[in-house]
């Protein structure tokens, strides 16, 4: 069973296109270049006007709350608490349609498949991943990419600027997730859609397992899906079909079911906060939380 339980007290002018969650506060990105910030019920806080066009893409430094946004303009921007301006980091003639934060390490993926590592804001190596990176995660030395077709795990060669060799390629399609309980510093599990779009594929991913299949949901989506987000027991997934639906006990050879929601709007962005609760951003500008129990 599932249910949306608050609708943002305000919209983006245009589609949301991208969240991000940290300590109680919800970011929303949109297509109108604006992060819009919210209470944990959805009430705004502030709107920052941070790009002067659609924002690709956010990621949140765990440690110390630092947003990153990256535009189609080319530039790549953060904002530290309390959030009140943008400081520009880099601009660039390539889409950044993809960033990630692993704890204090920022890592931008760009149309042309360089994926270049961020260190207290200066760059640090750049690997060039040939294939246009639409969805990116990144642990320890692993980098996760994805396009269309595959899902790309890399390992960066340490001590070697831009030196990486290729751990698994993976039959899928953008997006994709770090899930399930951390063990080591590494999360248990990768999600990502399968190369349908329509469905799911979830890997292990403790390196001793090499991206052993757990399970694939195929066509668990009537249309493509353009979100996935979870935590240590809980994935969720939307997309045009206007659903957001969630599983759970992901160690299964088949996950539980948690139900589904209609958000009335194809959804764009997703991002857990816990208790199985999940944000969703719309092409409508609305944000909604749903509850699954």
């Amino acid at each position: 069973m599932a249910v949306i339980e608050k609708q943002s007290s305000e919209q983006h002018e245009g589609d949301v296109t991208c969240l991000a969650y940290h300590n109680g506060q919800l970011f929303s990105g949109g297509a109108d270049g604006k992060i819009k910030i919210w209470d944990n019920d959805l009430n705004l806080i502030k709107s920052v006007d941070a790009h002067d066009s659609y924002i690709y893409a956010m990621a949140i430094n765990s440690n110390n709350g630092k947003l990153y946004s990256s535009s189609c303009d080319g530039c790549v921007k953060f904002m530290a608490p309390p959030y009140d301006q943008t400081e520009q980091l880099f601009c660039c003639d390539d889409a950044i349609q993809a960033m990630y934060c692993d704890g204090d390490i920022l890592y931008t993926g760009d149309e042309k498949g360089v994926v270049t590592n961020w260190i207290d804001d200066k760059i640090k190596f750049k690997y060039n991943l040939v294939e246009e990176v639409k969805s990116l995660g990144a642990e320890k030395s692993l980098i996760y990419t994805v396009r269309d077709l595959d899902v790309v795990v890399s390992d960066m060669i340490a001590g070697k600027s831009g030196k990486y060799s290729n751990k698994a390629v993976l039959p899928g399609k953008s997006p994709l997730a770090l899930v399930g309980p951390v063990i080591d510093d590494k999360r248990t599990f990768l999600v990502f859609a399968d190369r349908s779009g329509k469905g799911l594929s979830l890997v292990k991913n403790l390196p001793q397992q090499k991206f052993e299949s757990v399970w694939n949901l195929t066509n668990c989506h009537e249309l493509i899906i353009q979100a996935i987000c979870g935590d240590e027991n809980t994935v969720f997934s939307g997309g045009y079909d206007n659903k957001v639906k969630g599983w759970t006990n992901l160690e299964q050879t088949i996950p539980t079911p948690l139900g589904e929601v209609e958000v009335g709007s194809c959804v764009n962005a997703l991002v857990c906060s816990g208790n199985k609760r999940v944000y969703i951003g719309a092409s409508d500008g609305f944000v909604r939380r749903a509850k699954f129990v």
